[in-house]
């Protein structure tokens, strides 16, 4: 985001505030909502060996697709509500100083680029792999799917390297 909007020298003068304070929170809640849509995955793995059942691997993996596609979209949404809940009623320099804040926070600016390459890999991957037919999905909805799934690592950067205590790079 640190390239769409650079960083005033100080949070009184920042421009943008609130298209870079919604794009923050719909970033992160697509990130969440489709990190917890990929768990579709191994626990339909799991119940098939404990059912002792076959796996349709191209089947799993569409309707995987599918899920992080809603996910995805759900995710924008549900983030959008909650910055307009969120900061309804509030002055311009709170919204200002919230997205200099974020700005200022290469934690945050490291994890958007991340999912920027997420969302583009995932979504390529998904569209060679719809266009030749290794799963059964529209393109379409492969590349809503694929963005989605590939969003959701930013999930798995953001623990490993806030958890760890590891300084982004």
């Amino acid at each position: 985001m640190d390239s769409l909007f650079p960083q005033a020298a100080y949070a009184e003068d920042q421009r943008d505030s609130k298209s870079i304070l919604y794009l923050h929170v719909m970033r992160a809640s697509t990130m969440s909502f489709t990190f917890f849509s990929l768990f579709r995955f191994p626990f339909a793995m799991a119940r098939a060996h404990y059912r002792k059942t076959p796996v349709d691997l191209p089947v799993l993996v569409a309707r995987t697709l599918q899920s992080s596609g809603r996910a995805f979209a759900l995710g924008s949404v549900v983030g959008a509500l909650a910055t307009w809940g969120r900061m309804r009623g509030k002055e311009e320099i709170e919204w200002q100083d919230r997205a200099w804040r974020i700005l200022g926070n290469k934690g945050e600016m490291k994890t958007d680029w991340v999912t920027v390459g997420g969302v583009g890999a995932g979504a390529i991957a998904s569209i060679v792999a719809a266009r030749r037919g290794v799963v059964p999905i529209s393109v379409g909805t492969a590349v809503l799917g694929g963005a989605g799934a590939g969003s959701g690592i930013g999930i798995p950067f953001m623990i490993s390297t806030f958890a760890t205590g590891r300084k982004p790079a």
